[in-house]
């Protein structure tokens, strides 16, 4: 992702991999859209 078009516009932060089921729904909307995101899983433990 070096150019400015390719950088996130949204940032989905996930608690743990077992919402990848329950977000999958908004990354298919996201992606429908053709905005660009990016996920990241951070623990809070």
């Amino acid at each position: 992702m070096s150019t400015r078009q390719n950088k996130p516009l949204i940032g989905i932060i996930m608690g743990s991999d077992s919402d990848l089921p329950i977000m999958e729904k908004a990354f298919e909307v996201l992606r429908e859209l053709n905005v660009n995101f990016e996920v990241k899983i951070l623990s809070a433990h």
